[in-house]
């Protein structure tokens, strides 16, 4: 087992777009040369050579490429290194940008020129060095989540045991016990998003795995996992998905 289960190569044109799409599969990009912008999750972002990103399973994401074009080497890893990943922390939650960096750049060149090669060996050495970069970005995830203060953990451990459930900023202050302003602006710097925007995610990919799994009415689906009704369900579904939860529904069932 290689622990990388699809790598290539892909190109896109100076100028071009990709409209909103979405993967069975999760993978990750390692930007190695151009830039190009990209919505997903709820958020716009810019990416540039040495950025490598994670997109999660049917997460819907929209691209805009720069004058330049773009180049990115592709990857998915396999059920244990996923596993590996998850088990030291490695937070494959959503955000794109996993880590940036001149080294992850180096390593993505690399990986180009090898494939290019295309003898006997470059399949092997190429997927050598993806894991290479993957061990790079998550030591860097795990020095950060290894940051996070106890009392932040306890915080996130709280919305995740049931996102559906209403909070308050002050009700978590009173958890973290520290002031809500603190708590806000840390939770912030170490997860890199609002506590709001954290919990929104967090019932719609529940939603999500629901509107995959089940036949049940939306509004069912949207009051289980704490929304007020089907309006604001599909609100908050789009900012993290772009695209309505039917419409999502459809493409993944």
């Amino acid at each position: 087992m290689s622990g990388i289960t699809e790598l290539h190569v892909s190109s896109y044109a100076p100028g071009g777009a990709m409209a909103a799409h979405a993967h069975d599969e999760a993978s990750f990009c390692l930007v190695v040369a151009g830039g190009y912008e990209e919505r997903i999750l709820g958020e716009t972002n810019e990416h540039a050579p040495g950025d490598l990103l994670f997109c999660p399973a049917h997460a819907t994401h929209a691209q805009r490429f720069g004058h330049e074009g773009a180049r990115k080497v592709i990857f998915s890893p396999d059920a244990d290194t996923t596993a590996l990943l998850s088990s030291h922390a490695t937070r494959l939650d959503g955000r794109p940008l996993l880590r940036r960096s001149p080294a992850l750049l180096g390593l993505g060149r690399r990986i180009v020129d090898q494939l290019a090669l295309g003898d006997a060996f470059a399949q092997l050495s190429a997927q050598g060095l993806t894991l290479e970069a993957l061990a790079l970005a998550a030591a860097g995830l795990d020095q950060r989540t290894c940051q996070e203060p106890a009392w932040l953990r306890r915080v996130r451990e709280f919305l995740h045991d049931d996102p559906a459930q209403e909070v308050t900023l002050e009700q978590l202050a009173r958890i973290a016990e520290r002031h809500p302003v603190h708590l806000a602006r840390t939770f912030r710097t170490v997860h890199e998003c609002t506590i709001g925007d954290y919990v929104r995610r967090l019932r719609v990919e529940r939603a999500a795995a629901l509107l995959r799994a089940t036949r049940r009415p939306l509004l069912d689906i949207a009051l289980e996992c704490g929304f007020a009704g089907a309006a604001q369900f599909s609100r908050s579904f789009r900012a993290v998905h772009a695209t309505t939860p039917t419409a999502w529904r459809q493409a993944v069932r």
